[in-house]
């Protein structure tokens, strides 16, 4: 009797994991276009048929990369929204989020940075949504809050990148700040999440806070 042919063994478990963080270095250092799957396999110490037998292609890995950014952040955003605060309560939630999500991945603001320099054009219907969703359970938030007179009406979309403008450019700028203190001796000093959150916080709050009719106001 022929003896039985043996079936190929799987990859160990660790391989897709080393692969996604060797692609997560090239892609938040060369972006998209500049990254080739050589420099994946070579950064994660395999060969590229191992890349291929996880991802059938660049774009499928750079996403599956996105996506998991993404949908940890929308999970985290979506489960504050249907909790039962107040809407002051949930904003700030949402803004502890976002700092955490930014300040706890090295990956996630050189990958929001260079889609935003691009476009999105590297980005699926898939992804689009995710990022949809993150704004939209933001804005739902707001909205509560006006309806129940507790903020007032704002642009949704001026109060969004209000809460989340300043949050990514200060901490995108760290590599000028640090020049700057180097060469021209001018700190910038920079902050921890605690002090950041408690920042932003406060802004958002100022922002939506109420207006309070005027003294001088008649019926």
């Amino acid at each position: 009797m022929g003896r039985t042919p043996r079936r190929p063994s799987s990859p160990p478990p660790t391989t897709r994991s080393r692969i996604l963080t060797a692609a997560c270095d090239e892609f938040g250092a060369r972006g998209f276009p500049a990254t080739t799957v050589d420099r994946i396999a070579r950064r994660a110490r395999v060969n590229k048929a191992m890349i291929y037998y996880h991802f059938p292609n660049k774009l499928a890995l750079y996403t599956t990369i996105v996506r998991e950014l993404y949908a940890q952040l929308l999970d985290k955003l979506r489960a504050i929204a249907a909790q039962p605060l107040t809407p002051e309560q949930k904003i700030d939630a949402l803004i502890d989020v976002f700092v955490h999500a930014v300040d706890g991945s090295r990956h996630f603001l050189p990958f929001f940075l260079r889609e935003i320099a691009d476009g999105a054009v590297h980005l699926g219907a898939g992804e689009l949504a995710l990022l949809a969703g993150i704004f939209s359970t933001v804005r739902g938030v707001i909205a509560e809050g006006a309806m129940q007179h507790r903020f007032q009406s704002v642009h949704p979309a001026l109060a969004h990148f209000t809460i989340i403008g300043p949050l990514v450019m200060f901490r995108a700028s760290a590599p000028v700040r640090e020049r700057i203190k180097i060469t021209q001796h001018v700190d910038i000093p920079d902050v921890d999440s605690a002090e950041l959150i408690s920042h932003l916080q406060m802004v958002a709050r100022r922002m939506l806070a109420p207006v309070a009719p005027s003294a001088g106001t008649k019926d």
